[in-house]
């Protein structure tokens, strides 16, 4: 009996010993706030302050390291701009670390919104370059909205750290997108871009390649449609923003399969969500195409946008049952110098 006895205390007492081992390991090498931390820790990624999609408002002046490795890639930006002076990003991931410093005349109180829940760290104090100078962990995945701003005296940045397989994002992003599958269609939404002229949905039957593309107006980001699809099948879907002209970056990607509704309406035949859109061309030629008021309205943002002075030249129909031939689809591309008039004739209810 004494010796068994003995025997258990050893186990547990090896037991012990390992946990506390292994504690110590996983906190031997996690940094403090007000070390240095030169380089990014395992489970980490670091951008440096250069980086797109880092944006700075108010005066900022960009430096270079007075002596090699002070500074992280031997750049940092600092800003003495107490009333306008701000850096903002948005990011995709949990957890976010400020690289920054700590000098005797840097700023006493920083202010770090994320999501607009406020919190402070400061950079004065003893002197240290590539300074861990704030962190939050445990955030939902998801996208995360910063702001920096500080009160007084200097704020500087070397560098942003957050997941390894995070992502930073541009301010015209569109974010969380979803997708909900319905009968032979799904819907998406998304979060609206300020002064986004319209939308641009990419989608597809694998993730990551997007063979079929739809143009959402910049009202609709809340509840849009994308009918004829096949039911059982699964899509992929990325959307981006036109602002200024321009293209935003791809939003995440997001998935739905379209399910079977019992005895719902073919969204094929006519009924008061489709019409004849009738496309009459400078040669005096009509065409007529029968489609959903979606691709009606999608045709009409194209016009008018390219009349307007911004998208492509053409635009594609799909002709769907119109199809002749093994083909998987046919379109019809239409120039848009070439179009004279049209004319929609909306089916009854």
């Amino acid at each position: 009996m004494k010796i068994r006895f003995i025997k258990k205390i050893g186990i547990l007492f090896g037991a012990f010993l390992l946990v506390g081992i292994s504690l110590l390991h996983s906190n031997m090498y996690a940094a403090s706030i007000g070390q240095r931390l030169a380089e990014p820790e395992a489970g980490w990624q670091r951008y440096d302050e250069t980086a797109p999609f880092l944006y700075y408002t108010g005066q900022w002046t960009k430096a270079e390291a007075a002596v090699v490795g002070d500074h992280y890639k031997n750049t940092y930006s600092y800003t003495t701009d107490i009333k306008n002076g701000k850096l903002h990003f948005t990011f995709y991931g949990t957890k976010l670390r400020y690289i920054g410093q700590s000098y005797l005349n840097k700023a006493q109180v920083v202010r770090i919104k994320i999501d607009g829940k406020e919190e402070t760290f400061r950079q004065q104090g003893t002197n240290t370059y590539i300074t861990l100078n704030y962190e939050k962990v445990g955030l939902p995945l998801g996208y995360h909205k910063v702001e920096v701003s500080f009160d007084d005296a200097m704020l500087m940045i070397d560098a942003i750290d957050i997941d390894e397989d995070g992502m930073l994002v541009g301010e015209n992003t569109p974010l969380q997108l979803e997708a909900s599958g319905g009968d032979r269609q799904v819907t998406l939404k998304w979060d609206s871009v300020s002064n986004a002229e319209s939308y641009t949905v990419k989608y597809g039957t694998e993730s990551g390649k997007y063979t079929e593309t739809a143009t959402a107006t910049k009202d609709v980001y809340g509840n849009f449609v994308i009918p004829g699809l096949t039911n059982g099948t699964k899509y992929y879907f990325v959307v981006s923003a036109k602002v200024n002209g321009a293209d935003s970056e791809y939003s995440n990607e997001a998935s739905a399969t379209p399910q079977g509704g019992g005895g719902q309406t073919d969204p094929e035949q006519p009924t008061g969500n489709r019409a004849i859109l009738v496309v009459t061309m400078t040669t005096g030629l009509e065409k007529e195409f029968d489609l959903s008021m979606k691709e009606v309205n999608d045709f009409i943002s194209w016009y008018e946008g390219k009349q307007a002075g911004s998208g492509s030249a053409s635009y594609a129909i799909n002709k769907h049952d119109n199809n002749k031939g093994p083909f998987s689809s046919r379109k019809d591309y239409m120039l848009y110098d070439r179009i004279l008039t049209f004319e929609v004739s909306e089916y009854s209810k």
